[in-house]
């Protein structure tokens, strides 16, 4: 089931943000060893204090299975202060009907079941997530940075971003931007089965 919940919404939701905290810490610290500040087990960065929209997997009990932050790209956000020279030519986008998404984080522990494309279950649960709710939003795309590796990932989920920018390595991984449509069309493809309903925590 996908929920969703802004940041000023912590407190009716302090069991679920606190797992995601958690979880990425887990990956991107403990798994994948990026520069990330982890306080007490768990991963929070600047943008996490400038009211995101995030959208979460969960199963029936509400344990957390994977997780992703919306930002709008009019304001601050990691393509712009973080990661600008994956955008090459193409300049930082500011948008108002563009919005980021980042620390996409799937516990794959917790699921390990595929489907077409060989992609885990709970990965195109929480893109189909994305992407509806960035439509239901009124976005025309979402714009996110990834390593090449996940690139492949969201290409066999259905999703076909485009590169804006070169590839560049930060930290021996190989980086790029990329753009795609929040359309009906993306979130068909992406969903082999009838999409949870997403709702608002």
């Amino acid at each position: 089931m996908i929920v969703t919940a802004h940041a000023n919404e912590f407190e009716k939701n302090l069991d679920l943000f606190d797992q995601m905290y958690q979880l990425r810490a887990r990956q991107f610290k403990d798994r994948r060893d990026w520069r990330v500040d982890v306080i007490a087990g768990r991963e929070r960065d600047k943008f996490d204090e400038m009211n995101p929209l995030y959208v979460c997997v969960v199963d029936p009990s509400r344990k957390l299975l994977a997780s992703l932050r919306l930002l709008p790209t009019i304001g601050p956000h990691m393509l712009s202060e973080v990661f600008p020279e994956v955008m090459g030519d193409s300049g930082i986008v500011r948008n108002p009907l563009v919005i980021e998404s980042s620390r996409f984080c799937v516990d794959t522990a917790a699921c390990k079941q595929s489907g077409p494309g060989g992609v885990n279950l709970v990965t195109r649960e929480l893109l189909g997530g994305l992407f509806q709710t960035a439509r239901d939003a009124g976005m025309t795309h979402v714009i996110s940075v990834y390593d090449v590796f996940m690139e492949r990932i969201l290409r066999r989920s259905g999703c076909p971003f485009e590169r804006l920018g070169p590839v560049v390595e930060y930290d021996g991984l190989k980086t790029v931007a990329g753009m795609c449509e929040a359309s009906a069309e993306i979130i068909n493809a992406i969903s082999w089965r009838p999409a949870s309903r997403a709702v608002a925590a």
